[in-house]
């Protein structure tokens, strides 16, 4: 499937540069930095080296986010449910959390989206994942406008890349293999569309932060959060 999809994204790679009309399309010179790696010490069992993870690697839980930064429902996830998820979970050390790419929405905006992120400093990629979900309804207007180059081009430029660095880093195919190898990692999980999110190596239906509190806290040894009672109207 993958394979399919490559091509796919390769054609509109190109498409995306064409515009550029400096020969360089073609380059597969590394940019910036590739994906960074981490030693076995530091990720937990469910990680890859490879994978973008934050948290505490010694943590009783692993939640991994199968997400695509041109999806609507994951720009929704990440700015109403990720900050308290992380606040409680993954900042106090009881979650380790990692985030695959996974192409959906528009493929090809996403696949640009991604390159740029792992081209990009290594330090601020989890950066460069918020500024797409923030920026996704501004940049999927401008691609409908036939502006996509310029708002990836933007893009790139808030992310600490040149114009010729982005046109460097589209036509790295190494980088873009890696991605797709976790992307596939998803599939042969079961992923079929996105957010999708992984706990402890099992692929689980959840989406609210209620859902996933219902999986992780039995696995730190935790009850479900009381609500609070309704305030009961004094009686006459």
């Amino acid at each position: 499937m993958t394979s399919m999809i490559r091509t796919s994204i390769l054609i509109s790679a190109a498409a995306l540069l064409a515009a550029c009309g400096n020969g360089t399309a073609t380059d597969t010179t590394a940019t910036t930095n590739t994906v960074a790696t981490s030693g076995d010490a530091e990720r937990t069992p469910f990680e890859r080296p490879d994978d973008h993870a934050i948290g505490n690697p010694n943590a009783a839980v692993t939640v991994m986010e199968f997400a695509s930064v041109t999806c609507p429902a994951c720009a929704n996830w990440h700015q109403t449910v990720y900050p308290d998820f992380k606040a409680k979970y993954v900042d106090t050390g009881k979650v380790r959390y990692v985030f695959r790419e996974f192409l959906a929405g528009a493929p090809d905006l996403a696949d640009a989206g991604f390159m740029i992120a792992l081209c990009a400093n290594e330090d601020d990629w989890f950066k460069n994942i918020k500024l797409q979900f923030d920026r996704q309804s501004q940049i999927l207007t401008l691609a409908q406008q036939g502006q996509a180059r310029e708002a990836y081009v933007n893009l790139a430029k808030s992310s600490g890349l040149s114009e010729d660095e982005f046109v460097q880093c589209m036509a790295n195919d190494t980088l873009r293999e890696e991605y797709m190898d976790r992307m596939q990692s998803g599939i042969d999980m079961g992923v079929a569309g996105t957010p999708a999110f992984v706990i402890n190596g099992e692929l689980k239906r959840v989406f609210t932060l209620e859902s996933i509190e219902e999986q992780i806290l039995p696995l730190l040894g935790e009850d479900m959060p009381v609500a609070d009672a309704p305030e009961q109207e004094p009686a006459e």
